[in-house]
């Protein structure tokens, strides 16, 4: 019986272990959800500084 014990002891801190790091890959990908959006607004705003600087140049 205390096998079983034992068993049903480890099985539930997998099951916690499992819980957890499920948290943990949500909070991730929310994080490089986030960090994608900061890299594409920076590519934009660089993309609009560029064209800013060629319509300068043109002008010249």
């Amino acid at each position: 019986m205390e096998l079983i014990e034992r068993l049903e002891a480890r099985f539930e801190q997998l099951i916690a272990r499992v819980q957890q790091l499920e948290e943990e890959n949500r909070a991730l990908a929310a994080e490089k959800e986030a960090e994608a959006g900061k890299r594409r607004e920076i590519q934009d705003r660089i993309e609009a500084l560029l064209v800013k600087v060629q319509a300068s140049l043109e002008e010249r």
